[in-house]
């Protein structure tokens, strides 16, 4: 008789089919047809015994002993059935029973090798364990917290029972509540229980704190086996499957822990930072809300569900955790720093501030506090504080990446650009294979200016981090910015591969889409990003752009408002409100709009631009003046506005020649040197006779007057035998004008596009050899392209009527009458090279045939002006008022107005001055063959200064009108006085006011001799040198190519004249 033994007896099939499955080790199939059996028979003997004894099979021994006893008291008389029960008793670790049972069967007869064999095994165990009285002492110490004392205790029970499982177990809970190495005791635990799942259970727990996670896992999966409903082995063994980094495993070991206990607050907190890890945000701030359900004042539960909510950006909520963590624990560190960065993200940086101090008060040495410092401060605009911050940061860790590579964007925003760099390549090297860390720095080089590595480490960023979205925005970014608008395109529909839910994203594609003219696709962009979040601000100002430059302007107008609707103190919304109403030509309402831009950000450099523009064009310089003069005091390195005042100023009569020359010095002192010059010498090939390739640079080769001077010298320009000619133009804008330039300059290069190192890149790769500016100071020039010299011979022509200020500009173009060298040579930068005429003039093709002089039809003189209204300053207004006073009858039309009705500043001004409203007669801006038109209604025109008229003073000449001019200190104030002695009326040339009064009134006492001049005005522009484009076009080549041979020759530029073959001969009457 075996004590383990199967009954032989006869059975019925089922059974015999149960013991074959036993007998052969498939228990779980065999246990299925025992629990089938007893079912049906509850009292089935033999299967209640066998049962039991496959249960302690599979360790399971507590588990089997009910069906071991109800089996011996179902049939106390099979031998066998005493036997089993008292081994499975033995085996459950009761051992005092299990003697009873057997001493109680070899009573009843059953003595035998057996039997006795088994009460022996039973007594060696009974006197290798811990007596009851010493089993009681140290489960008494375990209770009261007595870890030192139940360590000495449970290791005397191992020196007394060295074969007790028991005593080997209590040692290594003594040692493991201690912190001390357990190991050896829970191994020799299981040695001594090879079935005890607790035990195989703890030796897991000490597998996994040295780290051997695979030894760990198969401890805690052997405890399962032993135990499937063992709790804490599901959540241990999901511990160590998290830190193998099989988080799905891991999962699923919690799910399963939670399924036998729901109520296991440790495995719902397990949970969720298993889910947090894989990145499932939402579902991890459930199991902690589940965990905080069980236990709610558990401050780790809180800082883990606020670090959940702030990685899903639920900042409000983030700060209560964070907040509920500082109220149980508040010397934790790391609600500290996350609760600021937290308030950090919600805007309340104050608040940040403080909780980042208060927090440094109890941990002065913890970086990240310091580090969230500064990025706090860093949003309040104090950028003294936020460095000392994370340079504290960098101090207490130097490896610290994050406070580096802050620290190095917010040099950045300093200008320190080397310090920038210096930093964001520390953090770099700290994380070199971070497409972030790598994104920083290229940050760093590019607000340095250094394309080729910001280039070079966006890229890599991308190549880093392939499928982060943010990367290729940042990529997509910077071309934008350095105006590489189509490179632009590919990074920003990758980043919305990655992420399609960015509305920014797709707002910046908009933006570049709208720069390449592919207007439809960028509204279709703007959409896509409200869509995402209609209250996008930066979306609708941008789709209210494109709608203006599809010249939608009252969509556009809708847009802004709309921008408006959802943020009132929306400076860019205002701003482009006001551009709106300056097209609709209701400058009043532009300006209330602009001013209150700067109310909101007086930062907002380009509201002094069109501030200023404003007030020119209603003729209010000396505001717009002082507008300039204020953004200069705000941005002093910007040179749009400073370009802007310098042309402003050339239009007031309130500033000297000197002071007007020193000012335009003063932008060459201020901007030149800080452009860098090309890193060698020009290449272009020393030979002063060969072709040269001739580059022009303009914002203007539209419908504009640069090219109805340029068209009539480039159309005479031989094919290609002297010069070769490049156009570079900065206006996305073209029209039918533009199209006939492109005729006639072969080379044609959009550029507005381009950087100004990129345009001068290209300039250079083209090999230009005389580059000219025809811009100066107007608007869309490219002076500081210019001041990096890429071109061996510069010159500036026909844009800009006095001087660039700019050492790199060689040659100023001009002629004789409008700039005589003598008289104003001193107010150039550049050498004077006098052509026969400054510019030729093209006639317009719609020019009707001249009428007679009104004044003979009427009976009374009918003075105009066709001026743009920012050269009409109220001194102007005084000097043709007295005009009108001087010759009593006489009315004046005053046309080229925003509106057809007076501007309400003029019309106050002409009241100031007694002019009587029905002695005047506004018009409006009109077609050409219109303003060509309304010359007939005019007798003589009188000029404005110190910017006098230069295209319709040319013009009404056509129309038979001449101009009444004053030839003043500056090349402005002179361009009447170079035409009309160009034509040889220098009557019509005063000296100062009173002559120009005298003059007029001497003039409208004649009107015969007026309507003589009116009909010879056609033959003496056109005997004159600015009817011959030919002699000016050989004037051009002779005087380019001198300028070109001093180069060859290494001699520098000196003033000139061109020379030509033929003289121009008198006019006459």
């Amino acid at each position: 008789m075996n004590a383990n033994a199967l009954p032989a007896v006869p059975l019925d099939a089922e059974l015999q089919q149960a013991i074959t499955e036993h007998q052969a080790g498939r228990f779980a199939e065999a246990e299925e047809l025992y629990l089938a059996i007893l079912q049906a028979h509850p009292y089935h003997a033999i299967a209640n015994h066998n049962m039991g004894l496959l249960a302690g099979q599979v360790g399971q021994y507590e588990a089997g002993l009910p069906y071991l006893h109800k089996a011996l008291s179902v049939n106390p008389d099979e031998g066998q059935f005493w036997l089993s029960y008292a081994d499975g008793l033995l085996k459950a670790g009761e051992r005092e029973q299990a003697l009873e049972i057997v001493t109680s069967a070899i009573a009843r007869g059953l003595d035998n090798e057996q039997s006795q064999g088994l009460r022996s095994r039973i007594e060696t165990a009974i006197a290798s364990t811990p007596t009851a009285q010493e089993t009681q002492h140290v489960i008494e110490l375990y209770q009261a917290g007595h870890h030192a004392e139940l360590e000495v205790a449970s290791h005397a029970l191992t020196q007394r029972y060295p074969d007790s499982d028991f005593a080997w177990s209590v040692l290594g809970t003594a040692l493991q509540l201690q912190g001390k190495d357990a190991f050896e005791a829970l191994q020799k635990t299981v040695q001594l229980a090879p079935n005890d799942a607790e035990a195989h259970g703890n030796l897991g727990t000490a597998w996994q704190e040295r780290g051997m996670y695979a030894q760990a896992v198969a401890s805690y999966t052997r405890a399962l086996e032993l135990n499937p409903d063992f709790v804490e082995a599901h959540g241990n063994l999901a511990a160590a499957l998290q830190a193998q980094g099989k988080l799905e495993q891991a999962e699923q070991a919690y799910r399963q822990a939670l399924a036998l206990r729901p109520d296991y607050a440790k495995g719902h907190f397990n949970l969720g930072n298993t889910l947090q890890l894989m990145q499932r945000s939402a579902e991890a701030i459930a199991c902690y809300q589940r965990a905080l359900a069980l236990l709610p004042g558990d401050a780790e539960i809180y800082l883990n569900l606020g670090n959940a909510q702030l990685d899903l950006k639920q900042w409000q909520a983030a700060i209560v955790s964070y907040r509920a963590v500082l109220q149980l624990a508040p010397r934790t560190k790391a609600a500290h720093a996350n609760l600021a960065a937290a308030l950090h993200e919600a805007g309340e940086y104050e608040s940040a501030v403080k909780i980042c101090q208060s927090g440094i008060i109890l941990h002065a040495d913890d970086a990240k506090l310091h580090n969230n410092l500064g990025r706090a401060f860093q949003w309040m605009g104090k950028a003294e504080e936020a460095i000392a911050a994370y340079e504290q940061a960098i101090a207490l860790d130097g490896d610290f990446p994050q406070a580096l590579s802050n620290l190095g964007l917010l040099q950045c925003k300093q200008k320190n650009y080397a310090a920038a760099i210096e930093y964001c390549t520390r953090a770099y090297h700290l994380q070199p294979d971070d497409g972030p860390a790598s994104a920083q720095l290229a940050i760093a080089y590019g607000a340095a200016e250094d394309r080729d590595n910001a280039l070079k480490y966006f890229q890599q960023a991308v190549d880093m981090a392939p499928e982060n979205a943010a990367m290729h925005k940042h990529l997509g970014d910077y071309y934008n910015n350095i105006k590489r608008f189509e490179q632009a395109v590919a990074p920003y529909r990758q980043a919305i591969k990655y992420e399609p839910d960015n509305s920014e994203t797709h707002n910046n594609l908009g933006v570049v889409l709208q720069e390449l003219k592919a207007y439809d696709e960028a509204i279709a962009a703007y959409a896509r990003a409200l869509e995402l979040n209609p209250k996008n601000t930066s979306a609708l100002i941008n789709r209210g752009s494109t709608q203006q430059a599809q010249n939608q302007i009252e969509l556009a107008k809708q847009s802004y408002l709309a921008a408006l609707a959802i943020d009132p103190k929306f400076d860019r919304a205002h701003f482009a409100l006001g551009n709106c109403h300056v097209i609709m030509n209701e400058p009043l309402l532009a300006l209330e709009c602009y001013h209150k831009t700067l109310a909101i950000n007086p930062d907002y450099r380009d509201a002094y631009v069109n501030i200023s523009a404003t007030f020119s064009n209603i003729g209010r310089i000396d505001e717009a003046i002082e507008t300039c003069r204020k953004g200069l005091a705000v941005c002093p390195l910007w040179e749009t506005l400073f370009s802007n005042y310098l042309f402003l100023l050339s239009h007031s009569a309130n500033i000297d020649a000197e002071t007007l020359f020193a000012e335009h010095q003063r932008f060459s002192d201020t901007f030149e040197k800080r452009v860098a010059k090309i890193p060698r010498g020009h290449d272009n090939t020393r030979d002063p006779l060969r072709t040269l390739k001739v580059g022009f640079v303009s914002g203007d080769l539209l419908n504009h007057p640069v090219p109805h001077f340029l068209i009539p010298i480039l159309e005479n320009i031989a094919d290609g035998a002297r010069l070769s000619l490049y156009a570079y133009h900065n206006n996305p804008q073209n029209d039918d004008i533009t199209e006939r330039l492109r005729e006639v300059i072969p080379h044609w290069r959009q550029v507005e596009h381009l950087s100004d190192p990129d345009l001068g890149q290209l300039i250079r790769d083209d090999g230009i050899d005389i580059l000219i500016d025809l811009s100066g100071h107007t608007g869309k020039n490219r002076l500081l392209m210019f001041a990096a010299k890429p071109a061996p011979v510069q010159a500036s022509w026909i844009g800009y009527p006095l001087t660039t200020g700019l050492q790199a500009i060689d040659y100023y173009l001009s002629d004789q009458y409008f700039t005589p060298p003598d008289e104003l040579g001193s107010q150039f930068s550049e050498k004077l090279m006098l052509l026969p005429a400054c510019v030729p003039f093209l006639p317009s093709e719609l020019a009707p045939s001249i009428e007679p002089a009104p004044v003979l039809a009427n009976g009374y003189i009918t003075f105009g002006s066709f001026n743009r209204t920012n050269k009409i300053n109220r001194q102007v207004i005084a000097r043709w008022a007295r005009v009108l006073r001087a010759v009593p009858d006489s009315k004046m039309i005053v046309a080229a107005m925003p509106k057809s009705e007076a501007p309400p500043q003029l019309a106050t001004w002409f009241a100031e001055e007694g002019i009587a409203p029905e002695r005047l007669t506004f018009e409006g801006r009109t077609s050409m063959a219109q303003f060509m038109a309304i010359h007939h209604r005019i007798d003589i025109c009188l000029d404005a200064f110190p910017y006098c008229g230069s295209t319709t003073t040319l013009h009404a000449l056509w129309m038979g009108v001449p101009t009444l001019t004053t030839a003043g200190p500056t090349m402005p104030s002179r361009a009447g006085n170079m035409i009309m002695r160009q034509v040889e009326l220098d009557d019509f040339i005063a000296t100062d006011e009173e002559d120009f009064v005298r003059k007029s009134v001497s003039m409208a006492a004649n009107p015969m001799l007026l309507g003589a001049y009116r009909f010879s005005m056609r033959h003496r522009l056109e005997r004159s040198i600015l009817g011959k484009p030919k002699l000016i076009t050989e004037g051009l080549e002779n005087g380019l190519r001198m300028a070109w041979q001093r180069w060859c020759e290494g001699l520098p530029p000196v003033s000139f004249e061109a020379p030509v073959a033929v003289p121009n001969p008198p006019i006459g009457l």
